[in-house]
Protein backbone atom coordinates (compact mmCIF):
# COMPACT_ATOMS: atom_id res chain seq x y z
CA UNK A 1 0.00 0.00 0.00
CA UNK A 2 1.44 3.24 -1.31
CA UNK A 3 2.31 5.51 1.95
CA UNK A 4 0.80 9.21 1.81
CA UNK A 5 1.84 10.71 5.01
CA UNK A 6 3.65 14.00 4.11
CA UNK A 7 6.78 14.48 5.58
CA UNK A 8 6.38 17.39 8.56
CA UNK A 9 9.14 18.67 6.04
CA UNK A 10 6.80 19.17 3.37
CA UNK A 11 4.14 20.49 5.06
CA UNK A 12 3.18 24.53 5.17
CA UNK A 13 5.93 26.23 7.83
CA UNK A 14 2.86 26.34 11.03
CA UNK A 15 2.24 22.90 10.44
CA UNK A 16 5.97 22.18 10.68
CA UNK A 17 6.79 24.48 13.52
CA UNK A 18 3.71 22.91 15.44
CA UNK A 19 4.59 18.91 14.16
CA UNK A 20 8.19 19.82 15.51
CA UNK A 21 7.07 21.33 19.07
CA UNK A 22 4.95 18.38 19.86
CA UNK A 23 8.13 15.73 18.85
CA UNK A 24 10.43 18.24 21.13
CA UNK A 25 7.78 17.06 23.88
CA UNK A 26 7.03 13.75 23.11
CA UNK A 27 10.86 12.52 22.43
CA UNK A 28 11.50 14.23 25.77
CA UNK A 29 8.30 13.17 27.50
CA UNK A 30 9.32 11.71 30.91
CA UNK A 31 11.54 14.99 31.72
CA UNK A 32 8.76 17.40 30.16
CA UNK A 33 6.45 15.51 32.92
CA UNK A 34 8.85 16.40 35.46
CA UNK A 35 9.31 20.09 34.29
CA UNK A 36 5.64 20.68 34.51
CA UNK A 37 5.21 19.35 37.94
CA UNK A 38 8.12 21.46 39.30
CA UNK A 39 6.47 24.32 37.49
CA UNK A 40 3.76 24.63 39.06
CA UNK A 41 5.38 23.71 42.43
CA UNK A 42 7.97 26.68 41.87
CA UNK A 43 4.19 28.97 41.38
CA UNK A 44 2.33 27.52 44.75
CA UNK A 45 5.56 29.53 46.60
CA UNK A 46 5.26 32.54 44.62
CA UNK A 47 8.46 33.65 44.90
CA UNK A 48 9.72 30.61 42.54
CA UNK A 49 7.47 31.02 39.58
CA UNK A 50 8.80 34.01 37.58
CA UNK A 51 12.13 32.10 37.67
CA UNK A 52 10.80 28.80 36.94
CA UNK A 53 8.69 30.16 34.05
CA UNK A 54 11.59 31.39 32.69
CA UNK A 55 13.85 28.11 33.53
CA UNK A 56 10.59 26.70 31.46
CA UNK A 57 11.52 28.51 28.48
CA UNK A 58 14.96 28.06 28.46
CA UNK A 59 14.86 24.72 29.11
CA UNK A 60 12.40 24.45 25.73
CA UNK A 61 15.14 26.69 23.76
CA UNK A 62 17.71 24.56 23.93
CA UNK A 63 15.04 21.55 23.27
CA UNK A 64 14.12 23.28 20.05
CA UNK A 65 18.33 23.10 19.51
CA UNK A 66 18.46 19.39 19.90
CA UNK A 67 19.79 19.64 23.71
CA UNK A 68 17.82 18.02 26.36
CA UNK A 69 18.44 19.82 29.58
CA UNK A 70 15.99 18.23 31.98
CA UNK A 71 14.85 19.83 35.50
CA UNK A 72 18.67 20.79 35.95
CA UNK A 73 17.57 22.97 32.79
CA UNK A 74 14.85 24.34 34.71
CA UNK A 75 17.06 24.90 37.96
CA UNK A 76 20.35 27.48 35.74
CA UNK A 77 17.57 29.31 33.54
CA UNK A 78 15.80 30.36 36.75
CA UNK A 79 19.00 31.01 38.51
CA UNK A 80 20.25 32.97 35.47
CA UNK A 81 17.42 35.07 34.89
CA UNK A 82 15.92 35.67 38.63
CA UNK A 83 15.84 39.20 37.93
CA UNK A 84 14.47 39.48 34.64
CA UNK A 85 12.05 36.97 35.50
CA UNK A 86 10.12 39.19 38.37
CA UNK A 87 10.92 42.29 35.90
CA UNK A 88 8.27 40.29 33.30
CA UNK A 89 6.18 39.46 36.11
CA UNK A 90 5.62 43.16 37.09
CA UNK A 91 5.70 44.55 33.89
CA UNK A 92 2.43 41.93 32.93
CA UNK A 93 0.49 42.68 36.38
CA UNK A 94 1.04 46.37 35.24
CA UNK A 95 -0.29 46.18 32.14
CA UNK A 96 -3.65 43.66 33.03
CA UNK A 97 -4.12 46.34 35.80
CA UNK A 98 -4.16 49.35 33.33
CA UNK A 99 -6.17 46.95 31.09
CA UNK A 100 -8.58 45.86 33.97
CA UNK A 101 -9.35 49.17 35.56
CA UNK A 102 -10.02 50.48 31.98
CA UNK A 103 -12.42 47.67 31.27
CA UNK A 104 -14.28 48.06 34.17
CA UNK A 105 -14.03 51.78 33.96
CA UNK A 106 -16.04 51.81 30.10
CA UNK A 107 -18.03 49.26 31.48
CA UNK A 108 -19.81 51.35 34.42
CA UNK A 109 -20.68 54.06 31.48
CA UNK A 110 -23.56 53.89 29.45
CA UNK A 111 -22.91 56.07 26.32
CA UNK A 112 -22.57 53.35 23.08
CA UNK A 113 -18.85 54.76 22.66
CA UNK A 114 -17.75 53.17 25.88
CA UNK A 115 -18.92 50.04 24.74
CA UNK A 116 -16.34 50.00 21.89
CA UNK A 117 -14.01 51.64 24.67
CA UNK A 118 -14.30 48.48 26.60
CA UNK A 119 -13.99 45.99 23.80
CA UNK A 120 -11.01 47.73 22.28
CA UNK A 121 -9.12 47.19 25.81
CA UNK A 122 -10.29 43.37 25.89
CA UNK A 123 -8.89 43.63 21.91
CA UNK A 124 -5.40 45.19 23.97
CA UNK A 125 -4.99 42.06 26.26
CA UNK A 126 -5.36 39.98 24.22
CA UNK A 127 -2.89 41.02 21.78
CA UNK A 128 -0.59 41.29 24.81
CA UNK A 129 -0.90 37.85 25.36
CA UNK A 130 -0.07 37.20 21.66
CA UNK A 131 3.26 39.13 22.06
CA UNK A 132 3.73 36.94 25.29
CA UNK A 133 3.53 33.52 23.23
CA UNK A 134 6.94 34.67 21.34
CA UNK A 135 8.24 37.21 24.30
CA UNK A 136 10.34 34.56 26.74
CA UNK A 137 11.07 32.48 23.28
CA UNK A 138 12.74 35.66 21.98
CA UNK A 139 14.70 36.15 25.38
CA UNK A 140 16.20 33.06 25.27
CA UNK A 141 17.80 33.67 21.97
CA UNK A 142 19.03 36.88 22.30
CA UNK A 143 22.50 38.12 23.00
CA UNK A 144 21.11 40.68 24.95
CA UNK A 145 18.84 39.84 27.79
CA UNK A 146 16.48 42.50 28.05
CA UNK A 147 12.56 41.86 28.47
CA UNK A 148 11.69 45.01 26.73
CA UNK A 149 13.72 43.70 23.60
CA UNK A 150 11.77 40.63 24.49
CA UNK A 151 8.58 42.09 23.75
CA UNK A 152 9.23 44.40 20.90
CA UNK A 153 10.76 41.01 19.17
CA UNK A 154 7.66 39.63 19.84
CA UNK A 155 5.05 42.72 18.74
CA UNK A 156 6.85 42.75 16.00
CA UNK A 157 7.19 39.56 14.22
CA UNK A 158 3.26 39.00 15.17
CA UNK A 159 2.18 42.03 13.05
CA UNK A 160 4.71 40.66 10.54
CA UNK A 161 3.13 37.16 10.43
CA UNK A 162 -0.11 37.72 11.31
CA UNK A 163 -1.50 34.65 9.54
CA UNK A 164 1.56 32.36 10.85
CA UNK A 165 0.73 33.87 14.25
CA UNK A 166 -3.05 33.03 14.26
CA UNK A 167 -2.14 29.36 13.29
CA UNK A 168 0.39 28.79 15.94
CA UNK A 169 -1.03 30.28 18.44
CA UNK A 170 -4.42 29.04 17.87
CA UNK A 171 -2.69 25.71 18.68
CA UNK A 172 -1.21 27.24 21.76
CA UNK A 173 -4.94 28.38 22.82
CA UNK A 174 -6.26 25.05 22.31
CA UNK A 175 -3.62 23.34 24.26
CA UNK A 176 -4.49 25.64 26.93
CA UNK A 177 -8.25 25.13 27.01
CA UNK A 178 -7.76 21.31 27.18
CA UNK A 179 -5.16 21.66 29.66
CA UNK A 180 -7.51 23.93 31.69
CA UNK A 181 -10.80 21.02 31.41
CA UNK A 182 -8.53 18.26 31.85
CA UNK A 183 -6.41 17.82 35.09
CA UNK A 184 -4.10 15.07 33.13
CA UNK A 185 -2.93 17.65 30.72
CA UNK A 186 -2.84 20.63 33.23
CA UNK A 187 -0.20 19.04 35.24
CA UNK A 188 1.49 16.77 33.00
CA UNK A 189 1.83 18.53 29.75
CA UNK A 190 0.12 22.23 28.72
CA UNK A 191 2.68 24.30 29.78
CA UNK A 192 5.40 22.62 28.44
CA UNK A 193 4.05 22.09 25.25
CA UNK A 194 2.60 25.97 24.96
CA UNK A 195 7.15 26.39 25.85
CA UNK A 196 8.07 24.25 22.94
CA UNK A 197 5.49 26.09 20.49
CA UNK A 198 6.66 29.15 21.01
CA UNK A 199 10.39 28.08 21.12
CA UNK A 200 10.19 26.36 18.06
CA UNK A 201 7.89 29.61 16.80
CA UNK A 202 10.85 31.67 17.53
CA UNK A 203 13.35 29.87 16.22
CA UNK A 204 11.54 28.88 12.70
CA UNK A 205 11.23 33.11 12.30
CA UNK A 206 14.66 34.04 13.16
CA UNK A 207 15.87 31.21 10.27
CA UNK A 208 13.28 32.86 8.20
CA UNK A 209 14.03 36.06 8.11
CA UNK A 210 17.74 35.01 8.43
CA UNK A 211 18.68 36.16 11.54
CA UNK A 212 20.14 33.03 12.38
CA UNK A 213 20.88 30.21 9.93
CA UNK A 214 18.85 27.37 9.58
CA UNK A 215 19.64 23.90 11.08
CA UNK A 216 19.55 20.92 9.29
CA UNK A 217 16.50 18.51 10.78
CA UNK A 218 16.49 14.68 10.56
CA UNK A 219 12.37 15.01 9.79
CA UNK A 220 10.50 11.84 9.09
Amino acid sequence: MEDNTVPISESPVPLQVIGQAFRDWWDDWVNMIVLNLLWWLAWLTIVLGPPATFGLYYVTNNLAHGKSLGPRGLLEGGRLYFLQSWVWLLLNLMVFLVIGANYFFYASLTPTWANFLQAAFVLLGLAWLVVQFYALPYFMEQAEKRVGLALRNGLFTALAAPGYTLVVVGVAVLVAGLSAGTVALLFLGGPCLIAALGSRAVVERLETYRVREREVRDDP
